[in-house]
């Protein structure tokens, strides 16, 4: 990107001027996975400035330093690159909430939500008409929530704002994912309702049936299938939250298996799918230890979610 003489003066190209360039920019890069090139130099330079986008459009005529210049150039080198945007501005929106994301964790996505109101759904339509007798001491209501491989912690941290009698518990088997979602949940003010344990799934936990929720979005993409994720994907985010390695199924085995030993009688094991993996999920289900299951479609009516009850 070049520094316009014509408009800028000393001060270097306007914020019309440089959204033109960085759009141009990332349109060309196009092959490195940017579809959304005005919307991306908006995003960052709005980044760069400490304003929101609204404010680009009104000042569009505004020029801008050289060292802000520079530091723009920067973000879109790293965009024109593949790098996710997430990683670049270090967050992402998820449920409202707005959430530390970096290359330590998988970048919150919108149909992960599904987990987060399924959860509420049952706890405040479901469990409480049913199983509230034997969930209940003291006269209160307490539903321990396990969150399986957090990475950002985005799930545990959204349902601990929206369920204030719930005890959250966040596991994964990386310390510095568990280190993002310390931090997210103290960003929100939560850090006293979710605590966190290092675990690879659930091997760190005792082997008794203390939880009424068991929630997980696994790695699920094959190890054959990660050539063909999109570069942005594959190439930047954590290799350990995509991929079991196999041939994609491998957690959910292992979660059918240790889940009921640690679910409550009535609780509930929700996971997030692939696309096309409901049908073999749902044939791994042993209905004798589960009833009720369901799945949920995502907004493109595609099967994203499974949810379990154990018997």
């Amino acid at each position: 990107m070049r520094s316009s003489g014509k408009k800028g003066g000393e001060n270097g190209a306007t914020i019309s001027e440089t959204l033109k360039e960085a759009s141009e920019r990332l349109r060309a890069a196009s092959v490195s996975g940017v579809p959304n090139d005005l919307l991306d130099a908006q995003t960052l330079l709005a980044e760069a400035l400490g304003k929101d986008r609204t404010y680009l459009i009104i000042n569009f005529n505004q020029q801008l330093s050289e060292d802000l210049l520079s530091k723009f150039r920067a973000m879109i080198n790293r965009r024109a690159a593949g790098e996710p945007l997430q990683y670049i501005t270090g967050r992402q929106e998820f449920f409202g909430l707005d959430f530390e994301v970096t290359p330590d964790v998988l970048i919150p996505r919108p149909e992960t939500e599904l987990i987060v109101e399924e959860t509420i759904r049952i706890i405040q339509e479901d469990w409480q008409e049913d199983w509230q007798e034997d969930w209940q001491q003291n006269g209160i209501v307490r539903p321990v929530i396990v969150d399986v491989g957090a990475g950002s912690g985005c799930i545990a941290v959204a349902l601990a704002r929206e369920l204030g009698d719930a005890r959250l518990i966040a596991s994964d088997i990386s310390e510095a994912a568990l280190r993002v979602a310390r931090r997210n949940a103290a960003r929100h003010g939560l850090e006293d309702r979710v605590g966190f344990v290092a675990s690879d799934l659930l091997d760190a936990f005792a082997e008794e049936d203390f939880a009424d929720f068991i929630l997980s979005n696994p790695p699920y993409v094959s190890e054959e299938e990660m050539s063909s994720l999109q570069r942005e994907v594959r190439d930047w985010e954590p290799r350990l939250a995509l991929t079991d390695s196999n041939d994609g199924l491998s957690i959910y085995r292992r979660l059918l298996k240790d889940a009921p030993s640690h679910l409550k009688p009535g609780g509930h094991l929700i996971c997030e799918m692939g696309y096309m993996q409901s049908e073999r999920i749902s044939a791994m289900v042993n209905h004798q230890i589960w009833g009720g299951a369901r799945l949920l479609d995502d907004l493109q009516g595609i099967p994203r979610t499974i949810v379990l009850r154990k018997l």
